[in-house]
């Protein structure tokens, strides 16, 4: 039997997968916000009486899930897609290099058959590369979201301690402090709201952009299993009668 050198190593292509570049956690910036002003956790039970939730709770419920795995995919779709191209270049050095040698009806099915495969597998790499870029997308429109998130919440908080202290400026004093002091308040609370309203619009474009990539990569890898699915399997071995 004649063998013939590999002209790439496709199984040193699937190394564990790395996080990508510039990737944050969304929760991470949640969670310090949460964590720096746990000692002024009664400001976001003042939230609650101008906003419809808790927003460190809603936003922790919004970006739960394990997203650093998620963004560990991109690396492990496009390495599996390099060693699908690993494969397909090593069937085609090993075809040309039979066909130097072996002729007959058996050697070009066997060229034909391997050329096809080796067809496919590129194919599936560059689907796995696309499937790798959608997966990039929906991490950093995540990510980026729970850093715009985590810059609000750190807001509401910052126009909070402020309402309070003008509350207690207001109750302590009248005339025309009292005014202003109500006059600031106004102002911190539309601030407030305004916060809650982009959190809840960054969230919506986060999940939107999630939702539509779910979309991509469902109908990508259907139609990449499909095609490999229809690929033929060989019936039996081959026997060459002289050998």
């Amino acid at each position: 039997m004649t063998h013939f050198a590999d002209v790439t190593e496709a199984a040193a292509c699937l190394a564990p997968p790395g996080e990508p570049d510039e990737f944050l956690d969304p929760l991470k910036p949640v969670n310090e916000a949460a964590e720096l002003l746990s000692p002024s956790g009664w400001l976001f039970k003042l939230a609650e009486l101008y906003l419809p939730r808790d927003p460190v709770k809603w936003a922790k419920e919004s970006f739960a899930g394990d997203w650093k795995a998620y963004a560990r995919c991109v690396s492990a779709w496009q390495e599996t897609g390099r060693a699908c191209d690993g494969v397909a270049r090593n069937l085609r050095s090993g075809n040309a290099r039979i066909d130097a040698t072996w002729d007959g009806n058996a050697a070009g099915a066997a060229a034909h058959y391997f050329s096809a495969l080796a067809g496919h597998l590129a194919d599936f790499r560059t689907t796995l590369d696309v499937m790798g870029v959608e997966y990039l997308a929906i991490a950093q429109s995540v990510s980026c979201a729970g850093e715009a998130v985590g810059d609000c919440l750190g807001a509401i908080v910052d126009a909070l301690i402020a309402l309070a202290l003008t509350a207690a400026v207001e109750a302590a004093s009248g005339g025309t402090a009292a005014l202003a002091a109500a006059a600031l308040g106004t102002e911190e609370l539309l601030t407030v709201l305004r916060e809650w309203e982009l959190m809840v619009r960054c969230v919506a474009a986060a999940q939107a952009a999630m939702h539509a990539g779910h979309g991509t990569l469902v109908r990508l890898g259907t139609e990449a299993l499909a095609g490999l699915n229809a690929f033929p399997l060989p019936g039996a071995g081959y026997d060459h009668p002289a050998v």
